[in-house]
């Protein structure tokens, strides 16, 4: 039987139970949690096409992950998406959301940009216009990657509000008015005109949604736009505080980016009443377009192994009660426990399912 290690001393078996949301034929790629039995039949990673979701999930590299990712964009484009995501760690280790505001991050999502983008180039001959924020993340970029911009081929990069550089007077106004050192929309030197295919934005703040949007409706002319390594979903999170854009922003805007490479990791702990009495575990939720979304949980190993699938998003309070589920530490349904630990609402703002919402694509 399949073992999931949480400790170096205590195992727990997959168990194995369907989440019922829409109704497949029961087999290892439509609508049943994974069986051991059926994984031992297959090499690792197979599947037998890409309609179906992984078994095994063990990418060795970020090359690899690029590589998936590249294949996921390309199938949406095939299909006519013009607005998609991709989105995964970009950056390794536990300290990862700390990294999320250094330039190490900010460096490795245009390098990952200009890897996939220049895949899809040579697959497609589009050429990829890479945005980044504004002026001054333009021309840093430009100083830190002019070598790789000149060897990926297919790609150039410039800002998502198509200005470059700032006169004195708007940078001083910029510092009395506390907007600090970096400009908005008040720039003077226009970007030139674009001739490419497909644009990629990355490194953006929820601030700079509004300027996405505007660019969508404006600019971009119907060509398909990838939010690359984003975290949108950090980024809804935003929405509606203090200062930041209003909600409306995801019903109107954010639900209709389609996800087309996902995999967002998770790590949580859990009590219990005899030795070793907490438990770490951690998952995954996967979704690698055309594939069905998926919930994977993480062996000692390293791999992620699927323990439920389905048509639509899980949420993030449904991945852990199946990661849970499989792992045989899920609370009865009737059981005050369950209720005490996951309190009464287990879902965030825009998982919760609103008539606003002007599109499902980010579910599906």
């Amino acid at each position: 039987m399949l073992l999931v290690t949480l400790t170096d001393s205590f195992h727990c078996p997959v168990h194995h139970l369907a989440r019922v949301r829409k109704a497949h034929p029961i087999s290892i790629s439509r609508g049943v949690r994974t069986k051991a039995s059926d994984l031992s039949n297959l090499p690792k990673q197979a599947r037998f096409s890409r309609k179906d979701g992984r078994p095994i999930y063990d990418p060795k590299s970020y090359q690899e992950i690029c590589s998936h990712a590249c294949q996921s964009v390309l199938d949406g484009l095939g299909d006519g998406l013009c607005l998609m995501e991709v989105e995964f760690p970009a950056v390794p280790g536990e300290d990862a959301s700390y990294k999320a505001a250094s330039d190490v991050y900010i460096n490795l999502n245009i390098q990952y940009a200009l890897t996939i983008f220049n895949r899809v180039y040579r697959e497609t001959g589009k050429i990829c216009e890479i945005l980044l924020p504004d002026g001054p993340e333009y021309r840093r970029a430009g100083e830190l990657f002019t070598s790789s911009v000149e060897l990926s081929e297919g790609c150039t990069l410039n800002t998502l509000d198509g200005k470059k550089t700032e006169n004195i007077n708007v940078f001083i106004g910029n510092v009395a008015r506390g907007r600090g050192l970096r400009p908005k929309l008040e720039e003077t030197e226009e970007a030139k005109g674009s001739e490419a295919d497909l644009y990629a934005i990355v490194n953006i703040s929820t601030v700079d949604i509004p300027v996405a949007e505007d660019f969508c409706m404006h600019k971009a002319n119907g060509k398909p736009i990838v939010f690359l390594n984003n975290e949108l979903d950090t980024l809804r999170a935003d929405l509606g505080l203090f200062s930041f854009p209003k909600k409306d922003l995801h019903y109107r805007f954010l639900s209709k980016v389609k996800p087309v490479y996902y995999l967002r990791t998770r790590a949580y702990s859990r009590t219990i009443t005899v030795s070793p009495f907490v438990l770490n575990y951690s998952g995954a939720i996967f979704r690698e377009y055309p594939a069905p979304w998926q919930v994977m949980v993480k062996q000692n190993t390293g791999e992620l192994v699927c323990v439920a699938e389905d048509e639509d998003r899980f949420t993030l309070g449904e991945a852990k009660e199946e990661m849970l589920v499989a792992l045989g530490l899920a609370d009865k349904d009737d059981s005050p426990m369950k209720f005490l630990r996951s309190g009464y609402k287990t879902n965030t703002w825009w998982e919760a399912e609103d008539d606003r919402e002007q599109s499902d694509a980010w579910r599906t």
